[in-house]
C-alpha cells in the first residue's frame, strides 16, 4: 500500500481527504517530534499506531521520517469529466506535460500548480512518470489541491480542449514568440514536454507556441522551472487585469 512519509504531504491528507488514509505509524519513543501529525490523524479518526524502531525500520526502509501514513492509491480525475467542467469556469487554467519521467519534477510541477491555483494537470498514461510515492512527497502537499488526469493520446486531448475554446500555447526554447509579450489572460492550457521537450504531433496541435527569453548561451531550462515561470506569469498578467486566479 502505498505511503508518505513527508510531513506537510501526510498532515494534507489527512484534512483534505481523510478518507483516503489509513493508517499513521509512528516510530516508538518519537512520538514527541511527530504529536501534531498524531493530533491531526486522531482528529480525522485515522487510526495510530506505535510500533518498536526496528519494526518500524524494516516496514519503511530508507524512511527518515519518524511516521509514515499509509493512504489509498492515488485517484486520477476523470479526463472527461474536466473537460465538460471546463465549461462552468469562468477562465479555466490547465497545463498539459508531453511525458515526465523524473518523479522530482513532476513533484515539483504539482506543487507549483497548488501554489497557483492551475484547475487540472493533463499527463500522458504511457511513456511518462505517474503520481507515485516520491512524486507525492515531493509535491509537500500540492497533490491534494490539484487534479490530475492521464490521457492515451495528449494531441488528441488538445483537439477536444481547443473545441472547448481553450487557448492552447506551448512552451519551446526554439520559438520565435516571447512569453511575456503574449495575452496570457484568456481560457488557457500550457503546454510543456518533458525532459526532451515537446514532442512533434504535440507541438503541431498547439495554437501557438511560446518561448521563455534566456540566455543565448545556455538557454534550456528544466521543466519544473520553466513550468513554474510560465504560470507565475499567467495569474500575474490575470491579476493585473482584475481576473484573479484559477477555480474562479
Amino acid at each position: 500500500m502505498p505511503y508518505l512519509d513527508n510531513r506537510n504531504s501526510i498532515i494534507e491528507v489527512l484534512r483534505s481527504h481523510p478518507e483516503e488514509a489509513t493508517r499513521l505509524w509512528v516510530e516508538a519513543g518519537r512520538e514527541r517530534p511527530v504529536a501534531a501529525i498524531i493530533e491531526e490523524a486522531r482528529k480525522a479518526g485515522v487510526s495510530v499506531r506505535v510500533i518498536p524502531r526496528e519494526q518500524f525500520a524494516r516496514r519503511f526502509q530508507g524512511v527518515r521520517s519518524h511516521a509514515c501514513l499509509e493512504r489509498e492509491e492515488f485517484r486520477y480525475a476523470d479526463t472527461d469529466a474536466l473537460l465538460e467542467a471546463i465549461l462552468s469556469v469562468k477562465l479555466p487554467f490547465l497545463s498539459a506535460f508531453d511525458g515526465i519521467y523524473d518523479p522530482q519534477n513532476l513533484g515539483s510541477v504539482i506543487r507549483t500548480a497548488a501554489c497557483f491555483s492551475i484547475d487540472a494537470l493533463i499527463i500522458p498514461r504511457d511513456n511518462a512518470c505517474g503520481v507515485t510515492d516520491a512524486v507525492t512527497n515531493v509535491a509537500r502537499g500540492g497533490i491534494e489541491h490539484v487534479p490530475v488526469g492521464r490521457v492515451t493520446n495528449l494531441p488528441r486531448y488538445i483537439e477536444e480542449l481547443k473545441r472547448r475554446n481553450v487557448f492552447c500555447f506551448g512552451l519551446d526554447e526554439r520559438a520565435e514568440r516571447n512569453i511575456f509579450d503574449m495575452d496570457l489572460t484568456m481560457p488557457l492550457c500550457l503546454v510543456l514536454g518533458g525532459e526532451e521537450g515537446l514532442r512533434r504531433l504535440t507541438r503541431e496541435r498547439c495554437d501557438m507556441l511560446l518561448n521563455i527569453p534566456a540566455s543565448a548561451d545556455f538557454p534550456s531550462l528544466n521543466v519544473a522551472s520553466a513550468f513554474a515561470i510560465a504560470a507565475y506569469e499567467v495569474v500575474r498578467q490575470r491579476k493585473g487585469k482584475g481576473h484573479g486566479e484559477g477555480r474562479d
